[in-house]
């Protein structure tokens, strides 16, 4: 097995798969601007950027499958990794994708996206057809190369341990917003008596201290590192993306999702989700951890559907066998 990724993604890989071959692979490096109304624009600029590399991704797909001898690719919402040669699997769950206040914007970005996705064998959607995860972007309208697998974590289910920590912050995401969010939430954290426990996505740095001791404060977890704290946590703070999302779910945990500025995606996961009552949600610059913190502890939320969360096990052997 061989794993093409950026730098970033390669570094948190091979901690947890330290004897498969890595081969580096640059992202598109889409950026999004901190003023809304400016997104639609920004958004449209860049396409021309984003499809240059999707072809440079697709010559490249070719010369490794020459050299490696290939069997099968999976290809996670990497565009370009498609071909005739052998089995092309994609993995999305953006099959509508979101663009602010442009509806002509949206149909010519989405129109770009069925186009491609219709090119490899097939689609795995990490969702459910019925009580969706991820709202309308998941909803297949005008594909037909589509399997839903469900839920996809990396978690295990555990029985819930009683709470170490009061709160769990976990950081991720572009900068610069990862770190705006770190130090808002760090300066109102010092002002209270919580215990707690901050994981700051970012793996490499050094550590940092805020002068608290009921704080703790680590740059990166492993996958059973943080399966742990999250488990052991009573509430947890997080971006909404959808990965996180899904790990959150597959572990029956509620939680607080802070969508990043301008991350269309993330935003209206934040507010489909709250309007499910699967978790609750507070803009970046209306931050208040007390009041945050007050309201989910008296907050009722609505269970999670009764969904198979090991469905895509039974999809992927298929496809591997």
């Amino acid at each position: 097995m061989i794993i093409a990724a950026n730098q970033m993604i390669s570094i948190l890989l091979q901690k947890e798969f330290p004897t498969l071959r890595y081969l580096p692979l640059h992202g598109y490096n889409v950026t999004y601007s901190k003023k809304k109304w400016m997104l639609p624009l920004d958004i449209l600029a860049q396409i021309p950027k984003i499809r240059t590399a999707i072809r440079s991704e697709h010559q490249w797909l070719q010369q490794v499958i020459e050299e490696y001898q290939l069997d099968l690719v999976i290809s996670d919402n990497r565009y370009g990794l498609y071909t005739a040669k052998i089995p092309c699997v994609f993995i999305t769950h953006q099959l509508q994708i979101q663009v602010p206040q442009s509806s002509f914007l949206q149909k010519i970005i989405n129109r770009l996206n069925h186009r491609y996705i219709s090119k490899f064998t097939t689609c795995l959607v990490p969702d459910y057809e019925v009580d969706k995860m991820s709202g309308y972007l998941s909803a297949a309208t005008g594909l037909t190369n589509i399997t839903y697998i469900g839920n996809l974590s990396r978690f295990t289910q555990t029985k819930q341990p009683a709470p170490v920590y009061d709160l769990l912050v976990l950081l991720s995401g572009p900068e610069p917003q990862r770190s705006l969010l770190e130090n808002l939430l760090l300066d109102q954290i010092q002002h209270t008596n919580l215990k707690t426990y901050v994981v700051r996505g970012k793996p490499g740095s050094l550590d940092k201290s805020i002068g608290s001791t009921n704080s703790t404060i680590v740059n990166h977890l492993s996958s059973s590192e943080l399966q742990t704290v999250i488990a052991s946590s009573a509430i947890v703070i997080c971006r909404s993306g959808y990965s996180s999302i899904m790990d959150l779910i597959k572990l029956n945990r509620h939680a607080i999702l802070i969508p990043t500025p301008g991350q269309t995606e993330q935003e209206y996961l934040a507010s489909y989700l709250a309007d499910k009552n699967w978790f609750m949600t507070c803009n970046q610059e209306d931050i208040s951890l007390k009041s945050l913190v007050d309201k989910y502890s008296n907050h009722t939320f609505s269970r999670f559907p009764a969904w198979a969360l090991e469905q895509y096990k039974i999809e992927l052997r298929k496809i591997l066998a």
